[in-house]
């Protein structure tokens, strides 16, 4: 047998890429059938890393981001394959499709419009923004319906309601849930729908136009408050409008359907701290937690009253359970700075009062880590001025032959002496 030639080695490496890429093509087949998608990203990754120029696998991995609601990353990815593949339409469309899909139109449309600038009037980016534009240029028509409308058309409405919503069609979906909730007006899925889609596209005065009226004597019914997330997207979508007399006015009915419920009383706390009754918001905020512990806007809305009340020590356990609970919390986060500060700031003063020096430095040197608390610079430079003699903590006296009150008051009147001159200066 001859030895291999380098043209020979060479087709065999060929021809082993070639039967692995089958198989791994064949893999990732199965995974996509499996719906397995970890697997089929990993399997994605793969191929990729053999050959980076296949679209079709990029598709397919971008595709599989989108299965399982990864949206963050399915976007990065998209955006992305735009500049990898700016001379294509497909990438564009997609990450459009998936603007669209997340509520977000005008970011679509600008999306296209970068595609057109690149590629030109082409009839898909042009049939895309048509869609953006008019939902239903490619959808059956609107359905109407009234109060009369059989049983059978608002389940063929209701069915068309969820078809668009599994595809993200949420322009559509929201028109349809206004026809059905025209046909029956107080059908608890229909109203919670309609109100989740306009609360998340922020169309707050849409969800108070919607659900305010149902909660009115004359129209009031009894299944809409057997469950308080009707009631609860009314009061976010007033707190957003700072409609607080108007939640005022329709807490003691949800209040009376629903006693013990946190979020409830967390809107009647709000309610008291936003007219100025903090003594009102206080035992209200700790009821509150004491059913949910783990709700991090209370704890911030219990620190910043705390705060408020000078009670600085609690205050600062609340918030950093709030930032712990919730770290994304800037307000609580920043109040939490504050408490930390003004808790430090109080005891380095009070040691002083005392004439308890040791313990005024202690405190002011760890306010002196905070960024831009000259004040404290002040202080122990004040402190350090101070003869020896004077810093000595009249707390530590080690004659039995001296009166410890009698020396308190001599090194507080020296004291005094030493802050009359420099106390203008701090």
């Amino acid at each position: 047998m001859g030895l291999m030639t380098a043209e020979d080695a060479a087709q065999s490496l060929r021809n082993d890429q070639k039967t692995m890429f089958v198989e791994l093509l064949q893999a990732l087949n199965r995974a996509e059938s499996d719906q397995d998608w970890p697997r089929v990203e990993s399997l994605c990754k793969q191929i990729l890393q053999r050959d980076g120029d296949k679209f079709d696998i990029w598709q397919r991995l971008a595709s599989s981001l989108e299965a399982r609601s990864d949206w963050t990353q399915s976007e990065t990815l998209w955006r992305h394959l735009t500049q990898r593949f700016s001379q294509r339409s497909e990438p564009y469309l997609a990450l459009a499709a998936l603007q669209r899909k997340r509520g977000a139109p005008d970011v679509a449309r600008l999306v296209l419009e970068q595609a057109e600038q690149r590629l030109g009037r082409l009839s898909e980016l042009e049939s895309s923004l048509k869609m953006i534009d008019d939902p239903w240029s490619s959808t059956e028509a609107l359905v109407s319906l009234n109060q009369d409308a059989p049983a059978s058309a608002v389940a063929d409405a209701m069915q068309r309601a969820q078809v668009h919503l599994e595809v993200g069609h949420n322009v559509e979906a929201e028109a349809v849930f206004e026809q059905l909730i025209a046909a029956r007006p107080l059908a608890f899925y229909f109203q919670y729908s309609l109100a989740n889609l306009k609360l998340r596209r922020g169309d707050f005065s849409g969800v108070t136009s919607q659900l305010l009226h149902l909660f009115q004597p004359s129209l009031r019914s009894p299944n809409l408050l057997e469950r308080m997330e009707l009631p609860l997207i009314l009061l976010q979508a007033l707190s957003q409008q700072d409609q607080w007399s108007v939640i005022e006015g329709l807490l003691p009915l949800f209040l009376n359907s629903a006693p013990k419920d946190a979020r409830l009383l967390f809107f009647q706390a709000r309610c008291a701290l936003e007219f100025g009754r903090d003594v009102e918001a206080l035992p209200i905020l700790e009821q509150t937690l004491q059913l949910a512990p783990s709700m991090a806007v209370a704890q911030q809305a219990l620190g910043e009253l705390q705060m408020r009340l000078g009670e600085w020590d609690l205050a600062i356990l609340s918030l950093e359970r709030a930032v712990a609970l919730q770290p994304d919390l800037e307000a609580a986060a920043l109040a939490l700075d504050q408490a930390r500060r003004q808790s430090l700031w109080i005891k380095g003063e009070s040691a002083l009062s005392r004439v308890d020096w040791p313990a005024a430095e202690r405190a002011f040197r760890a306010l002196l880590e905070f960024n831009g608390e000259q004040r404290a610079l002040a202080r122990l430079e004040l402190l350090a001025s101070l003869d020896p003699s004077e810093l000595e903590s009249p707390y530590q006296e080690n004659s039995l032959s001296i009166d410890p009150a009698q020396l308190r008051l001599e090194q507080f009147s020296r004291m005094l002496d030493r802050l009359e001159g420099l106390l203008p200066a701090i």
